[in-house]
């Protein structure tokens, strides 16, 4: 603790230090603050800050720091803890804060967190986009009942359904790839707010972070916490449609016996043999509420923030932490589970028929043959409803006590409209449920996926050749 404290003459309260010290949860960035410290003494040796000599001894003395596996009692925080290592190791260490701040140091760190769980964020959801497509594709022609307020509606096709959740999480990727643009910015140079007074070239340190650029002004640098909040938005909007996802698996693996869960993501109960629970479910829609709160709690933390560094900052940090990791796990499992998910086509097809499903078909055939206006149709059809009888005599006899007269209706007419099959074929509309519909935008989809794929590959491989050119500066000085 003595190396921060020189301003101080007594040491800190011990329960003062356990309460405001975040090493526990520094363990996330203590690999990104070894890189960040690695960039920080290229960029003073290229400012003629270090002498080659004291560039190398600090860089292997990083090296044997980085190899303790972080075991630092009794620091404040991860950079306190690693400096003071490090300085252990070799005096020459005394020069490695020269021109930096703990303020733009964190925030480097930070980002390159969040960068890195963005990326492995934007795999898993690419990978279970692919699992949802060809679950999608495999079953074009099975049919299912398709609800509204939770009430039998209207008949559909599962892929239909299936598409719908592929585009939600197609979305949050398309919102990791924007804020990436956001996210992937350094603050190192800034200092505490206001810059230095040495010259350094950010845009060096910048690039052999991988980063895309800087963030300008200092006092924004070190002073924003939104590409954090950006982060643990994503995660809660990833988090919310997979919920609903594992939410409908939830009802679907009870009463409705749509599907049978895998093995593997399911539990028995510890006193009914026959139970077979859906936890991984469960849980997923349970971390849900979790980050949803996560979120509210950045946000509360943020809001009357003053501008440059407050140690308010530091109780974002974990919540940055557990959000993106969550919804990576999350969102892998659930890939997982769908993949190995078992439908019951038969007793989907069977229920699409349940609970008058077609009705609105048949009031369609009611404005289209008679010219009938809708709301007429809709009165007509729910007294048949009522009645539960869709024959055409009763369809006529209806219809003209609200002084229509059916001339055009076929027995026939009402055969098709109330077969499911059929009804679902009627939908081929953009979007709709009829199958040339279904597979053109399965087609598309998976073109997107592919074309999503190799800007992902290009984007992981543009960072690492970055980082690679750091690697070798880095060996270059070790071997001077």
């Amino acid at each position: 603790m003595a190396l921060l404290r020189s301003r101080l003459k007594k040491k800190m309260d011990k329960l003062a230090l356990e309460f405001s010290s975040s090493i526990d949860s520094d363990r996330n960035i203590f690999y990104y603050d070894i890189l960040v410290d690695y960039a920080h003494v290229l960029g003073l040796l290229r400012s003629n800050l270090l002498s080659k000599d004291e560039a190398k001894e600090i860089i292997l003395a990083l090296n044997e720091v980085k190899k303790k596996n972080y075991k630092f009692d009794n620091y404040e925080d991860v950079h306190e803890a690693i400096e003071a290592e490090v300085t252990k190791i070799t005096k020459a260490a005394l020069k490695m804060h020269t021109a930096r701040s703990r303020n733009d140091e964190v925030a480097t760190c930070l980002r390159l967190f969040a960068r890195d769980n963005i990326l492995g964020l934007m795999n898993a959801l690419l990978e279970i986009r692919g699992v949802i497509i060809n679950l999608a594709k495999k079953n074009v022609d099975a049919l299912m009942p398709g609800f509204t307020h939770l009430q039998y509606a209207q008949p559909t096709r599962l892929a239909h359904h299936l598409i719908a959740y592929h585009d939600s999480i197609e979305r949050d990727f398309f919102r990791c790839k924007n804020a990436f643009s956001r996210i992937n910015l350094s603050p190192l140079g800034s200092a505490a707010f206001a810059s230095t007074s040495f010259k350094l070239d950010r845009y060096y340190t910048a690039e052999l972070l991988g980063f895309d650029d800087i963030v300008e002004n200092s006092a924004d640098a070190v002073s924003n916490r939104d590409f954090l909040i950006e982060c643990v938005f994503i995660a809660t909007s990833v988090m919310l449609n997979l919920s609903r996802i594992c939410e409908e698996l939830i009802l679907w693996s009870s009463e409705f016996n749509f599907v049978e869960l895998p093995d593997e993501y399911a539990s028995t109960s510890s006193i009914m043999p026959q139970k077979k629970n859906p936890d991984i479910a469960e849980l997923v829609r349970a971390k849900c509420g979790k980050i949803i709160g996560n979120l509210a709690s950045a946000m509360a933390i943020y809001k009357a923030m003053p501008y440059n560094y407050n140690r308010d900052f530091q109780e974002m940090n974990d919540i940055l932490y557990d959000s993106l990791r969550t919804a990576i796990d999350s969102t892998t499992l659930l890939s997982r589970m769908l993949e190995r998910l078992k439908f019951n086509v038969e007793v989907m097809e069977k229920k699409a028929k349940k609970g008058f499903s077609t009705a609105t078909q048949i009031a369609d055939l009611l404005v289209m043959k008679e010219n009938i206006p809708f709301r007429i149709a809709h009165k007509i059809v729910g007294k048949l409803v009522m009645l539960n009888d869709f024959t055409i005599d009763m369809i006529k006899e209806i219809a003209s006590n609200y002084g229509y007269e059916i001339k055009n209706i076929t027995k026939r007419d009402i055969k098709d409209a109330l077969d499911v099959v059929k009804v679902v074929e009627s939908r081929k509309n953009v979007g709709g449920t009829a199958k040339n519909e279904v597979e053109r935008m399965l087609r598309i989809r998976e073109e997107r996926l592919n074309e999503d794929l190799q800007f992902f590959e290009n984007l992981v491989e543009r960072i690492a050749l970055k980082l690679e050119r750091l690697h070798k500066e880095i060996e270059s000085v070790v071997k001077a």
